[in-house]
């Protein structure tokens, strides 16, 4: 018996000792792997080192190369893309886009289109006239923006016109004529110069249909369906033999040619007693077409004041802008509207 008792304590002595030793080799195991993760990796070579050491590049380690030495050829970072940014194009002295200036011009005509339906006499109101003088601040702005800043000169349009057989003189003269328009200075008139050109550009069709004794009025078809904002007028720019004006009170679109001085029939005070300062616009003046006797041809069209009859109308076929360039009289067009079919 106790022989046996002896043999078992020599085996549970054993077997003790051998778990021990296992432990401890799976602990040693462990930290051996714990340290391995957190020591750093070494450093790559190149594939001219591996070469040189007579090594060979595994299949992935092959296309990391080639995909660093590439992107390092190319200057390309890919944690960093490059991106790209639309450019802004600034223009005016206020580095404003055509966009915002139109915006900014559209919200003050806004404005004064409001101010002008409370019946106030905005020529001598503080507050109109701080609105109009800012609308007219935003409309040459937009207007060298959209159709370039010449400076003092000052833009032209060219109209386009169709005499019909009705005319006096069509057998001898035939049907085409045109007249060339001197816009005025926008320092004076912006509004008025503005609307007109934009008339001009989205021109769809039009006549002279009223022969009066004073002035010769044509009917306007184009984008521009509103009256002006307000009764833009200055003192230095009058109604003078050949200027054009807008039609009616509110302005617009609808316009003339003066065949006589209309300083008292459309200048300050007239058409109304309430205001002694409201005046038509004015846009500009006739510069070829006056002398050459087309608004004298014009004048013959058949009938007194509004024509009913459309066949004795002089036809507005066609508008020219013009702006100051290299063109052989100063000018180059810069938008011709399309040649349209005859007002209905």
């Amino acid at each position: 018996m106790g022989s046996d008792a002896s043999k078992k304590s020599a085996i549970s002595e054993q077997r003790q000792r051998l778990i021990i030793v296992i432990s401890l080799a799976s602990i040693s195991l462990a930290f051996f792997m714990v340290i391995s993760l957190l020591s750093p990796p070494p450093a790559a070579n190149n594939t001219s080192n591996l070469k040189g050491n007579g090594g060979s590049m595994s299949k992935s380690d092959s296309m990391v190369h080639n995909i660093k030495s590439t992107n390092d050829n190319l200057n390309i970072k890919l944690a960093t893309p490059a991106v790209v940014e639309k450019p802004i194009v600034k223009v005016t002295d206020n580095q404003k886009s055509e966009k915002e200036v139109a915006t900014i011009r559209a919200d003050l005509e806004a404005q004064v289109r409001a101010i002008k339906k409370t019946g106030v006499i905005m020529e001598t109101d503080p507050k109109s006239l701080e609105l109009t003088t800012a609308l007219q601040a935003a409309t040459r702005d937009l207007l060298k923006v959209r159709y370039g800043d010449f400076g003092t000169k000052n833009y032209r349009i060219k109209f386009d016109l169709e005499f019909q057989s009705t005319i006096p003189d069509f057998e001898t003269k035939g049907k085409d004529g045109s007249l060339l328009i001197e816009l005025a200075p926008i320092t004076l008139i912006p509004c008025s110069v503005y609307n007109f050109l934009e008339i001009a550009r989205t021109w769809k069709k039009g006549a002279f249909h009223r022969n009066a004794g004073h002035v010769l009025q044509a009917i306007a078809r184009s984008d521009i369906t509103q009256s002006m904002p307000f009764q833009e007028y200055n003192k230095e720019y009058p109604h003078k033999k050949g200027t054009i004006g807008y039609a009616g009170r509110p302005s617009g679109p609808e316009f003339y040619v003066s065949t006589q001085d209309n300083s008292r029939n459309h200048g300050p005070g007239s058409q109304q007693k309430h205001n002694p300062y409201e005046a038509d616009c004015i846009i500009g003046t006739v510069i070829q077409g006056m002398e050459d006797g087309t608004v004298a041809r014009i004048h013959t069209m058949p009938g007194k004041e509004f024509l009913s009859d459309k066949k004795k109308w002089v036809l507005i076929r066609r508008m020219h802008i013009l702006v100051p360039g290299d063109g052989p009289d100063g000018y180059v067009e810069f938008s011709t509207s399309p040649d349209v079919i005859p007002v209905d």
